[in-house]
């Protein structure tokens, strides 16, 4: 018989029990964790683990947040709307949400170590969250970013307890199948090459350093980050230096920061992990002066050329700037937003509105 357990620090998981359910993820036990003490405002993280006897067989991160349910809402109008509407009623369409997923991860974190009970797992990883998830305060349940890998075992674990389904933000992932940068330039349209080759014409006089440390650079990093933040459509949180500095700590050559600099002046930096096939693009931050560089693109390129070097195949480029990243070559891989509310009347109204809170990705631009 199965046990469910859930614990309010991956620390009380070990590492090994606990990468051994999700088949040498990148974001691993260490990236999980670095995360839960890298002072993420406003979020409290717990865990659901699965044990057949001694051997722990599924586990999930989770964690819980006050979220703005607008965040998404499509058209953007509609958004504005209702953001200006809650600065008189700050309380309108917040809700206190327990998500099983990690916010600092684009797919769900849903670990099963034997798939011949693969469902029995599922069912326990649900239900241990549920129930945590309540004992916690949480008034709407959701599971974060279900990609299609995990949609055939997952939809109908999660209709059972009356789960609702909106899409969520695709993740762009570029495959490494071409053998030289010719090669991927020749599969673009001319007018994009036209302008990529233009666009490269930022890296002149622009320092490019790749680091696994930030001394002397966190506090322009993180000038970066609020400025790049700012810009954006939809956020769910708010990262800190600890994030950076842990995250760089816990996945020794595993993980690097590209900085893009001018002088002493730092004009943009990328967090990326990788292992032996994939390199994943975790935060790219840029001030107007790297703007004005086309760092963007040149940080692709260079991303591009990192893949290249180093026999990766899979260059996951994250949740936003689709238009630009399908024309440079990107697949868009489908996720979805599983939802629940503890007020079965709140979850049969939410179910009814979903449509106006699915993520509408292609109209976002860099």
């Amino acid at each position: 018989m199965l046990e469910v357990r859930v614990h309010d620090s991956l620390a009380g998981i070990a590492a090994d029990d606990w990468d051994g359910c999700f088949d040498g993820a990148l974001e691993d036990h260490a990236y999980h964790l670095a995360v839960e003490r890298s002072g993420l405002a406003g979020f409290r993280f717990f865990y659901v683990s699965v044990l057949d006897g001694k051997r722990v067989v599924g586990a999930a991160p989770a964690f819980l947040t006050s979220y703005d349910l607008e965040t998404t809402l499509d058209p953007p109008e509609l958004r504005r709307a209702l953001t200006q509407i809650k600065t008189v009623a700050p309380w309108v369409l917040r809700a206190s949400l327990a998500a099983l997923g990690s916010p600092c991860s684009e797919r769900a974190m849903l670990g099963i170590a034997d798939a011949s009970r693969a469902p029995e797992i599922a069912c326990g990883l649900r239900d241990g969250f549920l129930q945590a998830a309540r004992e916690r305060g949480g008034a709407l349940m959701a599971v974060k970013d279900l990609v299609e890998t995990d949609r055939a075992l997952w939809s109908p674990v999660l209709a059972e307890r009356g789960f609702g389904v909106v899409s969520g933000l695709p993740i762009a992932c570029l495959p490494i199948d071409f053998p030289d940068m010719d090669a991927y330039l020749a599969r673009l349209s001319h007018a994009t090459r036209k302008d990529m080759r233009r666009k490269l014409r930022g890296r002149e006089g622009v320092e490019v350093r790749r680091v696994t440390r930030l001394d002397g650079f966190e506090e322009a990093l993180m000038a970066l980050y609020r400025a790049t933040r700012e810009r954006a459509e939809m956020v769910l949180e708010e990262l800190t230096p600890d994030y950076f500095r842990r995250v760089l700590s816990a996945k020794p050559g595993r993980a690097f920061c590209t900085l893009y600099l001018k002088g002493d002046e730092l004009l943009a930096a990328n967090l990326l992990l990788h292992d032996d096939t994939t390199l994943i693009d975790k935060f790219f931050v840029m001030g107007e002066a790297g703007r004005a560089h086309n760092l963007y693109f040149v940080s692709w390129f260079d991303n591009i050329e990192w893949c290249l070097d180093n026999g990766i195949r899979v260059f996951q480029a994250g949740q936003a700037a689709y238009a630009n990243k399908l024309r440079l070559g990107c697949q868009l891989v489908r996720t979805d937003m599983a939802f629940t509310h503890r007020n079965a009347l709140v979850s049969r109204v939410l179910k009814r509105l979903s449509p106006l809170f699915a993520a509408d990705p292609v109209g976002d631009a860099a």
